[in-house]
């Protein structure tokens, strides 16, 4: 018979589980506003406020090392089981999917601040729309996580293909502009990896909805996504 823990001991491990929940929270809140900041200086064309925006991914880096570094600590003194296990596992994994995001937002504001100004000529509403969806993925996606919302997972999974659709428009509406008239070149151009970016933050979204799923149900998503993104996938780079 396995004697049990002392309920001193079980009581602190239910504290850690639940600081760890917490900070991976804290991260999707700091990805989401980060996300919202830069979608606001795209639709107000106030490019000069990007450059702070990006300095927030500092802070994002460090609290990744933090989760996974809390995430090893656990493993090595309480030696979990079962979901508690998956659980873990998948926080330190999502850390970094979380950081990655941070990163490519980053990215974005960092081609703000080069292009510098953006014509009213050029459009940006469909880079908008396709923002706005991403950040709304990025809610539904904690609001699943914290209720276990299996249904709500496999929905958000879908609903991707909303975003590979609008990036496809979005890739076409650009490089046609940019075919009619050559000086809007250099900023499409900047404008097309910001949109790149925003589709990859939405493949990150969908590792980690994956991760979650696999932590609440053991098992993993019955199949694999291809959607038509795929077709354009090298012709820009990140």
């Amino acid at each position: 018979m396995v004697d049990k823990l002392p309920e001193h001991t079980v009581s602190r491990y239910e504290q850690e589980l639940e600081q760890l929940r917490s900070m991976i929270l804290r991260m999707f809140g700091m990805v989401e506003n980060q996300l919202a900041q830069t979608l606001v200086v795209l639709r107000d064309r106030k490019i000069d406020t990007a450059y702070e925006i990006a300095l927030h991914d500092i802070e994002i880096d460090a609290y990744e090392k933090m989760v996974s570094a809390f995430s090893i600590q656990i493993l090595a003194l309480r030696s979990p089981m079962a979901i508690d296990l998956r659980e873990i596992v998948s926080a330190f994994k999502v850390s970094v999917d979380l950081e990655r995001i941070g990163d490519l937002i980053a990215g974005m504001c960092r081609r703000i601040v080069q292009i510098k100004t953006i014509n009213e000529n050029i459009p940006l509403s469909g880079l908008l729309t396709m923002g706005r969806q991403v950040q709304e993925n990025l809610r539904q996606v904690v609001i699943a996580i914290s209720t276990q919302d299996q249904k709500l997972m496999l929905h958000l999974w879908s609903v991707d293909d909303i975003v590979d659709d609008l990036y496809l428009s979005v890739f076409t509406e650009l490089t046609n502009l940019m075919e009619k008239d050559s000086q809007y070149i250099w900023v499409c151009s900047h404008l097309l990896f910001m949109v790149k970016n925003l589709e990859r933050i939405g493949d990150h979204i969908i590792n980690i909805i994956e991760s979650y799923y696999y932590v609440f149900t053991g098992d993993t998503l019955p199949y694999q996504r291809v959607g038509p993104v795929d077709v354009i996938e090298d012709t820009i780079e990140s």
